[in-house]
This record gives structure tokens, sequence and C-alpha cells, in this order.
């Protein structure tokens, strides 16, 4: 693993989890053992640098999906941030991941102190429930990474969201307390809802009362693949609809140098990803392989795709021996 850096100002509090080993040691991502606090859906880090200003003893982990929002939070930092002091303000990193994908393969089991989540989006139509956060295997998976009494804290605007969460609640190994708060989290989402008229919202606090086993989701080796012959013209690539889907997008081919490219939306487990494989004239016939500088979670969904286009590279040079 990539030793990190101690960090020498507030943009590099940002990890990229694509450079680093899974699961990421965060003691060493810090520089230092101590607590360590999570929270899913940082937004424009107002909690979390707040937080983490109010708490230099603990370690603080911002999961955050969209770019500009990461941004904003890391600029939120270097606001604070003083190279005169004697102790940096250091004890943040922000990762720009999904959050389900984050705990399943960055947090080894028993590692997090606490996790915080403000206002989540609720999905409040029937057919959409099916996108909400915390479920009853987000939990269990939740449940792993924590410490013993180790806590979650979700707050909500909506209340049947609040009571959704309960009713998961069964067979995850957690406790929990429902309360009716004021205003209190400076966050952006409380700021909207509050100049809206809304003066109380809704807190469970989750404690960790038995252990739920969920191992790390590793890594799969991608393979590369070898082929004698290559007929760009009878290329084709179907769709694989199954537990693993496979959409292909497009197939890019340059004559001169014999190379193409093919991208493809790989979809598995709430996990998206484009995926560029590359099928490129060598000294020994054809590669194909996962398209260099191109970084990817290394999947099953991932390997599958590029089996997809080995099997179909195959398909293209036996049509054109048929044909010719």
């Amino acid at each position: 693993m990539r030793k990190v850096e101690y960090p020498e100002n507030a943009w590099s509090s940002f990890l990229s989890h694509y450079e680093l080993g899974r699961p990421i040691f965060w003691e060493q991502a810090f520089g230092r053992r101590a607590p360590l606090v999570v929270e899913i859906g940082c937004g424009l880090g107002e909690f979390l640098v707040r937080t983490a200003r109010a708490e230099p003893n603990e370690n603080f982990v911002g999961i955050e999906q969209a770019w500009q929002r990461v941004k904003k939070t890391l600029r939120k930092i270097e606001s604070y941030y003083d190279k005169n002091q004697t102790v940096p303000f250091n004890n943040i990193r922000i990762i720009q991941v999904d959050a389900a994908v984050a705990f399943e393969r960055l947090f080894v089991p028993l590692s997090v102190n606490k996790i915080f989540c403000l206002f989540p989006c609720p999905w409040p139509k029937q057919k959409h429930i099916k996108y909400r956060l915390f479920s009853r295997d987000f939990l269990k998976l939740l449940n792993s990474r924590l410490m013993m009494q180790g806590e979650v804290q979700i707050v909500t605007d909506h209340e049947p969201y609040c009571d959704w969460i309960i009713g998961e609640l069964s067979s995850t190994g957690f406790d929990y307390q429902k309360q009716i708060v004021q205003p209190r989290f400076e966050t952006k989402f409380e700021r909207k809802w509050t100049q809206a008229g809304q003066k109380e919202f809704f807190q469970l606090s989750l404690v960790k009362a038995e252990h739920q086993d969920v191992a790390v989701t590793k890594d799969v080796e991608l393979k590369t693949y070898r082929v004698e012959e290559f007929d760009p013209d009878h290329f084709h690539l179907d769709e694989i609809a199954e537990d693993i889907v496979v959409v292909p997008k497009e197939f890019l081919y340059d004559v001169q140098r014999k190379k193409g490219m093919a991208r493809l939306l790989v979809s598995e487990k709430g996990l998206t990803q484009q995926v560029w494989i590359s099928i490129e004239k060598v000294v020994r016939g054809w590669l194909i392989a996962k398209t260099e500088g191109h970084t990817v979670l290394p999947t099953s969904g991932v390997a599958r795709a590029l089996h997809h286009v080995y099997q179909a590279v195959k398909c293209a040079s036996d049509s054109a021996t048929q044909k010719s």
C-alpha cells in the first residue's frame, strides 16, 4: 500500500480510494491513532469541519458522492487552515464514493467509533423506497464496521422515513432511541427546512449491542486476454441483463494504430461504473485489457465485462473467417 503523506495543506485532505490500498489503513492515512468518526453525505462540510475543529483528538472521514460538494468542503477546510498553528488542522479526510461501497471496501470490521448521517434523501414516493440508504443489509454493514457500543446518528426532516428505518432494524444488532430535536446542526438542508417553517426534526440514535459479521469486499483480479485475430468490422457487443448488468455504450477503432476501445456501463449490487476496455494489436495477436489510466474498482462486474468483450472479439474473428 502506498503511504499517505502527512497533509501540508487543506487540499491534501482529499483521498482517492482508487489509488490507495483497500481497505484503507486509517491510522496511516491520518498519521496517528485516534477514534474514527465518519459522516455519510458530508455535503458542504459545515457539520464535519465544525465538529472536527471542536474535537481535535478524533479523526474524521467525510463521505460524499458529488464532486462540487467535495470541493466546497475542501475550501471550507482551507478557510480554517492556519499555517502558523503549532498543530495543523489535519484531522479530516474526504473521499468521493458511494457510502455502501465505502463501508464494504474501505473500512475493516470493528474500526469506526461513530457514524453521522444528517438529512439523507428520504425518497418519499412508494416506488422509490428501494433507493433508501438505511436498508436492513446496509445497517448490518454499518454494525460490522462499528466498535462495540459504537453509534449511528441519523437526523431527518421526514418522520415516515425515520419510522421506516426503525422497521429495518430487526436482526441488525442495534438498540435505538428516537427523539424529536430542535435545529442545531447548521447545515444547508436544515436551514432549508427551517426557513420553510419546520422547527422540529427526527433523530435516531442506534447503539451497537451485538456484532454482525460482514466481511470486507475484496478486489477481483482483472484478467488480460489474448487472441490471435480480430476483425473490428464484425465486432458487436450485446447487453447482459442478469445479476450483473453490462450495457455497451460505444466502440472506437483507430485503423492506423490497430487499437479499439469499448465503453461499457457495469451495474452490480448498487454500484455502477463506466469501464473502458482496450483491444490492441501486439507482437503476437491482440491484447484485451482494462484501458490503462482508467480508474475503476476491480469488481466481479468489471471482470464480467472484460470476459464479455473477449468473447465478442472471438465471435468477430469467427464470423469474419466464415464469411471469407
